[in-house]
């Protein structure tokens, strides 16, 4: 009891101290203050800089505070955004369209869904952490930000901080291999400034047998400086192809004897053969200008051009049996007698092969089942291409010392294309553009057309089929803030207006919706706007408290707003915007042994829309759940300390625990892929349900040393529980309770599956030595990074979800189970840097 009061008053003692009247600049030459290592989210290096310039005394007799700086990371997403991604945790709970990113000030979250396309830029740490952040609704210079976070990242050249590295990376992740090469050149003395990287990552096997990976990234920016004209152009992307990983049941688990399995290879010729590959290349070209009218005011605009492709490869099948491994039918649970059970678990445990896929199997079919060889099974490509342009202009005023105005004005076209494509016929000659699950409608009806326009199309190798259509998204935006500094106060207030246009264009006249499928769709506009406004109170230039509130509406997600635009351009009948609202409040305090953070937080998101897509047994087809009218509220602490206990090492701990649930019960109606009417309505009985997919509770703390300069040392632990598995919907509606068997527990059935708590221990290293040191004070440096995580080997459920598919007749959630994703053992990544 007694360390703790003492612990206790040393934090009073240390928050309310009167400190010296000069400005302190603390100077260490750590090498490792390399932000291309913090990017990866290892370690937490201590903000080496205290201004303390304000709190000496003035003439006035209110003395200027200093305002908090709006770059770098908060404490908390430094300590805990690397360790608590394991369990895909997300601040206060928020979807990802809460947490934005720009790039030259141009949104990057996609109108599609919400999402931040980070492997666009992956691959590039050396050049893409020149970041500034802003959590929740803090203020920032550049747009109104996010309730979640928000990440303004430059890439101009004169930006950068010169270097010449040659890196070596070398892990046991998703890939093996990383070369990378980043040169930047100084700014000569005609204003020219230039940089450059490229990186090339690889690895096949690792600890799941079927991986790969191939990515080449990168980098080009070149500015140049005309008196108060800078201009810039920056081109950057990256090519990455590599295997993807599939969730397992606990069946396969046991019946493999490893949590490693994966379902999606098998051997073809003696060679294995993966059949779920995803592909990613979206180049990126931006060209801004700033430009300095006056001393007080400054204008930036920015121009974004991108194009590329994205796909993943399935295997599809026509009048032939499932050809995954997994498949429920071919596993012991299905069998209901016993002996038969018994009998097939033995045969698989005699012959594992059978739980991969059988590749030379599919051939033999593909050319034995017919004369003429038509394809039963094939492997195809699930494509989305893209092009997208954006537009975007900032004037900065400073119309006084304390006063500071922005205006700006963004244009966004995102334009879609998603469509199937032939990437192997398996043996097979050909295939037919038919729709197998209109096959049950009336005899002779067009509904097995996939394109009436082209009826039995006949389709080969790189040819489209299934479904070919074209989103046309636009958003313009206006923005303007304001930041107000009196000597004890900073006020913030921030305003935005956003309208968007969606418009389905299909490529197709599909047989089921001959009248609703092809061509352009009627267009939907929506109008929304935000506001936050933002006090902090400056006790002095250590303790800061602040009140934020902020409300955001926004449209829905177009991937939301149709029912499936696979086939057709019906839209769900009860359409709202978004609306959010959010207040938080908190303390901050920053000193020099010690730094701390809290802060509390209220969100409400109210009239939330989704569409769940998935085979449905009792439908016998592909059916879409339209989910309208979602209600959540997350409500939590965040808290952060770093405190140096002795020269050199640190003792930091970060702390979030939330309450995130539903709050009301949503509406639904469900629509097959093969009818033209909705064939069911009701509501969910998912009221007071947990929010599923992440961590509710996570506990930080770590222990790092270092010298002064040389060597990096940090021991860590996180903590993370109260997560629930992502939910079905129609175990939760009143006609799966109605078909229930008397002798099963309701609760059993409608009540959120719980994953286990996870405790993992993380040890990271880094060494920096001068090699060579030149006349001119120039050095050569050799930097040494370690990173293992999950130290004590442990296997740990990352995730996972309950089957959308559920037996609605019998109730039975066995031939259904949920499917787990799985971290298993120890992971490292060791960095070998070469600084000229």
């Amino acid at each position: 009891m007694r360390r703790l009061f003492f612990f206790f008053g040393l934090i009073q003692a240390v928050a309310f101290a009167q400190p010296p009247s000069k400005p302190i600049l603390l100077k260490s030459k750590n090498q490792w203050v390399d932000s291309s290592l913090d990017k990866d989210g290892w370690k937490y290096f201590q903000d080496q800089y205290t201004d303390e310039s304000a709190l000496s005394e003035g003439i006035d007799e209110m003395p200027f505070v200093p305002s908090l700086l709006q770059s770098g990371k908060d404490l908390f997403s430094s300590l805990t955004g690397f360790s608590f991604s394991i369990r895909r945790f997300r601040m206060k709970g928020l979807s990802n369209r809460y947490f934005s990113q720009s790039i030259h000030e141009i949104s990057m979250n996609q109108l599609s869904d919400g999402n931040i396309p980070w492997s666009n830029w992956g691959g590039l740490n050396e050049v893409t952490s020149n970041n500034q952040y802003a959590a929740g609704l803090k203020d920032n210079e550049y747009q109104f930000g996010a309730l979640g976070n928000s990440v303004f990242m430059q890439l101009n050249a004169s930006k950068l901080f010169p270097q010449t590295t040659f890196t070596l990376n070398l892990s046991n992740r998703n890939y093996h291999q990383r070369f990378a090469f980043t040169k930047v050149w100084s700014v000569s003395k005609k204003g020219w400034s230039v940089a450059t990287s490229v990186a090339f990552k690889q690895g096949i096997g690792g600890q799941l047998i079927p991986n790969e990976f191939k990515g080449l990234s990168y980098f080009l920016s070149i500015d140049k400086r005309v008196k108060n004209h800078l201009i810039s152009l920056v081109l950057l992307g990256n090519r990455q192809m590599n295997t993807r990983t599939a969730a397992i049941t606990q069946e396969l688990v046991d019946l493999t004897g490893t949590k490693l399995y994966q379902p999606s290879w098998g051997f073809q010729s003696n060679k294995i053969r993966n059949a779920n590959w995803q592909f990613n290349h979206h180049p990126m070209l931006l060209i801004s200008h700033e430009y300095n009218l006056h001393e007080k005011i400054k204008q930036v605009s920015s121009l974004l051009i991108s194009m590329g492709e994205k796909y993943s490869t399935a295997l599809d099948w026509f009048n032939a049996a499932d050809p995954r491994p997994d498949y429920y039918r071919y596993l012991p649970s299905f069998f209901k007698d016993s002996l038969l059970s018994q009998d097939v678990f033995k045969q698989i445990q005699m012959n594992p092969s059978q739980l991969q896929i059988n590749w030379d199997h599919l051939y033999w079919i593909n050319q034995n089942s017919t004369t003429d060889n038509r394809a039963r099974y094939l492997l195809e490509d699930r494509v989305e291409q893209s092009k997208k342009v954006g537009l975007n202009s900032r004037y900065r005023i400073q119309l006084n010392s304390r006063l500071l105005v922005s205006f700006q004005g963004q244009y966004r076209l995102e334009v879609y294309q998603y469509f199937k494509r032939i990437n192997d016929l398996l043996g097979a000659a050909y295939s037919i553009n038919w729709n197998q699950f209109a096959e049950d409608n009336l005899p002779g009806s067009t509904a097995i057309q996939n394109d009436l326009n082209k009826p039995n199309q006949i389709i080969k190798v790189g040819d489209h089929f299934g479904y070919n259509y074209t989103m046309h998204l636009q958003q313009w935006l206006f923005h303007s803030q304001v930041l107000y500094t009196l000597p004890k106060f900073d006020f913030n207030a921030a305003v935005e207006y956003t309208a968007t246009q969606y418009q389905r264009e299909g490529m197709y006249r599909n047989g089921v919706f001959p009248q609703n499928s092809y061509g352009h769709s009627e267009p939907d506009y929506f109008s929304n706007g935000q506001i936050k406004m933002g006090v902090t109170y400056k006790l002095n230039g250590r303790n800061y408290f602040y009140f934020r509130s902020a409300f955001s509406s926004k449209p829905p997600l177009v991937n939301d707003l149709y029912i499936s635009p696979r086939i057709s351009s019906l839209k769900q009948t009860d359409i709202s915007n978004e609306q959010a609202y959010m207040t938080e409040a908190g303390y901050i305090l920053q000193a020099p042994s010690l730094k701390l953070t809290a802060n509390a937080y209220w969100v409400s998101v109210q009239h939330a829309m989704d569409v769940m897509s998935f085979y449905h047994d009792g439908y016998r087809n592909l059916v879409n759940y339209a989910l309208s009218n979602i209600d959540t509220r997350m409500l939590g602490l965040e808290f952060s300390m770093a405190y140096t206990l002795s020269a050199g090492l640190t003792l930091s701990t970060a702390i979030n625990a939330g309450k995130y649930a539903y709050i009301q019960r949503p509406n639904y109606s469900v629509m097959a892929d093969n009818e033209q009417y909705i064939s069911e309505k009701g509501i969910l009985y998912i009221d007071q349900f947990p929010i599923t997919g992440l961590p509710q509770l996570a506990v930080y703390s770590g222990l790092a040393y270092r010298t002064n300069g040389n060597l990096f040392l940090n021991l860590s632990s996180s903590y993370m529980g109260n997560q629930w598995l992502s939910f079905n919907p129609i175990r939760r509606t009143y006609d799966a309770a109605l078909n229930l068997p008397s002798n099963l527990d309701h609760n059993l059935m409608s009540n959120p599956s719980e994953i286990p708590n996870a405790f993992i221990v993380d040890f990271s290293a880094g060494y920096s030595c001068r090699i060579k040191k030149f006349r001119d004070g120039h050095a050569y440096y050799l930097q040494f990074f370690l990173g293992v995580n999950n130290l004590l080997n442990q296997s740990i459920i990352t995730g996972g979800y309950e089957q959308l598919r559920f037996d609605t007749a019998g109730g039975n959630l066995n031939k259904f189970p949920n499917k787990y994703y799985f971290s298993t053992g120890t992971l490292y990544s060791l960095s070998i840097k070469w600084k000229l």
